[in-house]
């Protein structure tokens, strides 16, 4: 998934992920005519190729907002929240009716990790050094998770000196830990965050 630093170096993202799926195991979709879409990746049922298990929605968070009178990041747009609706709705059809356990990964951080950070009945864990960078329009992509009923987990970058995992309303809102290279500013050592899928249960 794409971050906001990501086409600042003379590429576009067209060219960068053109360039991502040719790295061998690569999962990525073909682009073809849209601008770095979002897509999903389907985790196979251990017994039934044919059956899947889980989903990971990744989409794009862009970069910065496209209005000059509201500052900061961007926002995942109708369009995005409307795909992601289609998509599950298809996938829980496809399950008998069932939301299928999903997992969603991008960039930048909703407004509502916000939320839940202030909340002290929230359980939080992990390191908190910087307040969450989130785009400063709530288009309601976390409210369209909640009615969906599939994804249990957001999963995203953007804070280099944050890591933690907070549950929201019953989601876990999380961070990665910071992987790249050192910044002017993260002072976190480099890590990464890995998750274990359970089959056949709403969790992990």
């Amino acid at each position: 998934t794409f971050g906001n630093h990501d086409n600042e170096q003379g590429m576009t993202r067209e060219q960068l992920y053109d360039i991502i799926r040719k790295v061998p195991g690569n999962l990525l979709p073909d682009r073809g005519t849209v601008l770095s879409p979002d897509y999903v990746l389907t985790v196979k049922s251990s017994s039934n190729v044919k059956k899947d298990a889980a989903l990971l929605y990744c989409m794009d968070s862009h970069s910065y907002s496209p209005l000059k009178d509201v500052k900061g990041y961007a926002w995942l747009t109708f369009d995005q929240i409307n795909w992601y609706r289609q998509q599950s709705a298809a996938y829980k059809a496809q399950n008998g009716g069932q939301p299928v356990p999903a997992l969603a990964f991008f960039h930048i951080p909703l407004p509502e990790y916000h939320e839940a950070v202030r909340d002290e009945n929230a359980a939080l864990r992990g390191t908190r050094m910087e307040e969450a960078c989130s785009p400063r329009i709530n288009t309601g992509m976390f409210a369209a998770m909640k009615e969906a009923g599939d994804v249990m987990g957001v999963f995203v970058g953007h804070d280099h000196d944050n890591d933690y995992a907070v549950m929201w309303k019953n989601i876990l809102l999380a961070y990665g830990r910071y992987t790249g290279g050192n910044t002017v500013y993260n002072h976190l050592p480099n890590g990464a965050r890995i998750i274990v899928l359970d089959e056949g249960a709403r969790t992990f």
